[in-house]
């Protein structure tokens, strides 16, 4: 060997091993990117995925009944009307996302990236859907670092492997929603945190950590609790904002101020926020909450759905336990990631129980602690010696998870509940284009946004509840002066059979039903010579 080689290969091998790792994080990425990509149109859009195209563009799309000064003839009445409110259009910038969001419980940031994104690109399935599942391919790479700094490569490699193939990750991420990014943000700033305790004296971390946190608080209210958490590490669960005081206080003083304009916003829509949360009321119980803990923790580590699921549930539920007793000596991280989980479940009850409302059993709520979950799970299986074994595990949990997120990617499991282009398909087979047919939607908005986007035939647009308020001051007649026959579109317990009754129509037929959405027919008395179809469902004229 020739001289000073030796001082040469320590350097030679860290080279080598940051080769390694870029290739390894290359590899999480592409293979996070690719399942969520996969079938990526191939479900219905949702009722949520919809209303990000209005709230996007700048239009208004949701009617209060309780708001002030509402204009009265405001509402879209065709179809026509309602793919306009799907197109950007000049003069309708971020200030007018802003204004919807207002009317609305939704934050801007991701509405705002998705008012460009929808400009530049359009509004296909595939195209709303790429940016979540791009930002849910950023996770797991994020994830990775997070894992290799907290701990090890090991188990930043085990951690990403379970967020890039759970089903409920791959779903979130095949929906042109703000979750992928809400939780990226989390993750990320999590990173950020570990970064500037280990190099306190870089000024622009704190810059970085304070700019994820205030995108964060901009993207759900959910980030609320998970910085909560982190504050509570910071000063509670580890020396680090003790050793930098000023600094963190400087930093946390920032994200807050920067968050004050919308906390003005959000106490201006307590008058109608009852009514944009009425969909998800109801009260809670010691047995729901535990119910609901106990199902939505194992469907974000296992998939209990399929043959000998309860094994994978069973099993990453020890490695979980695993993980915890054996960070018992690292109380500083496992005190973060027991408020990282903690946190946001307490926030949400403690919202449930002031608005009345049950969001505890919604999924989408619950994603921003399956990243600690993944990171505990990682530490149980690197707490198991023999390499096989660690090997076996990892081998079968991701392709057991693997599977499931494809079929979830298929719809074959855990399937979007919506059928909106179908319902959409079935309406145009039974509507001939005449003034006399009119739809009447009741319940979600996203059922007239929905025939807007997937109908092809003109039609006549009702929306009960617009329809329920004006009746106070006008006739039936006045806003369906021609119907004969109407469609009645209803998500949940319908009330508009017994307006339409008062107004002289009669049921016939059968219902069809199509996700949340049942579909009746109702025709004028004078037709009540009409024929039943054969099979009992309703038919076109």
């Amino acid at each position: 060997m020739y001289p000073g080689s030796m001082k040469k290969l320590p350097r030679f091998a860290g080279l080598l091993a940051r080769k390694n790792i870029l290739l390894l994080t290359i590899i999480v990425f592409a293979a996070s990117l690719s399942v969520r990509l996969y079938k990526l149109d191939s479900q219905t859009l949702e009722c949520e995925e919809l209303y990000t195209i209005p709230a996007a563009t700048g239009h208004q799309y949701v009617y209060l009944s309780r708001e002030s000064n509402a204009p009265a003839n405001y509402i879209p009445l065709t179809t026509s009307e309602y793919r306009k409110l799907f197109a950007p259009e000049p003069g309708l910038g971020l200030g007018a996302v802003r204004s919807v969001l207002k009317r609305n419980v939704h934050l801007p940031l991701y509405f705002y990236l998705m008012h460009y994104w929808i400009g530049w690109f359009g509004i296909s399935e595939w195209i709303l859907r790429f940016p979540s599942a791009f930002l849910g391919a950023l996770t797991a790479v994020m994830i990775f670092a997070l894992g290799r700094e907290l701990f090890s490569l090991f188990i930043g490699l085990v951690s990403s492997i379970l967020l890039a193939f759970s089903p409920e990750e791959i779903y979130f991420s095949q929906q042109a929603r703000m979750y992928p990014l809400l939780v990226l943000l989390v993750v990320s700033s999590t990173y950020v945190l570990f970064l500037a305790a280990r190099r306190s004296t870089n000024s622009w971390l704190y810059f970085l950590y304070a700019s994820i946190s205030i995108a964060g608080l901009y993207t759900h209210y959910e980030y609320v609790f998970c910085l909560a958490a982190q504050t509570a590490y910071l000063w509670i669960g580890s020396s680090q904002g003790r050793q930098n005081r000023s600094r963190w206080l400087t930093t946390q003083l920032i994200i807050t101020a920067a968050f004050v304009p919308w906390i003005l916003i959000s106490v201006a829509q307590k008058t109608t926020s009852p009514e944009i949360l009425a969909w998800v009321n109801g009260s809670l119980t010691a047995n729901l909450v535990l119910t609901e803990i106990a199902t939505k923790i194992a469907r974000l580590i296992s998939v209990p759905e399929l043959p000998l699921g309860w094994l994978s549930a069973v099993i990453t539920l020890v490695l979980l336990i695993v993980g915890v007793v054996a960070l018992a000596s690292d109380r500083a991280k496992l005190f973060l990631l027991s408020s990282w989980i903690a946190f946001p479940i307490a926030g949400i009850l403690v919202m449930d129980t002031f608005l009345g409302t049950r969001a505890i059993s919604i999924t989408r709520y619950w994603m921003v602690i399956a990243p600690a979950l993944y990171l505990l799970i990682g530490v149980g299986v690197e707490r198991i010696k023999r390499r096989t074994i660690q090997i076996a595990l990892i081998a079968a949990l991701g392709g057991s998870l693997l599977a499931a997120g494809l079929l979830t990617a298929q719809g074959k499991l855990r399937a979007k509940p919506d059928r909106h282009k179908e319902m959409a398909q079935f309406v145009d087979s039974q509507i001939s284009g005449s003034g006399s047919q009119v739809v009447l939607t009741e319940g979600l908005n996203s059922i007239p946004l929905a025939l807007g986007y997937y109908a092809q035939r003109e039609m006549n647009i009702l929306r009960n509840k617009w329809l329920s308020d004006q009746l106070r001051q006008r006739s039936f007649s006045d806003f369906a002066p021609e119907a004969t026959q109407i469609l009645l579109l209803a998500s949940g317990q319908s009330r508009a059979g017994k307006l339409l009754e008062g107004n002289g129509f009669r049921l016939v037929g059968r219902p069809v039903t199509y996700g949340h959405v049942v579909i009746t027919k109702y025709v004028l008395d004078r037709d009540q010579h009409a024929p039943l179809p054969p099979n009992g469902e309703i038919i076109a004229p």
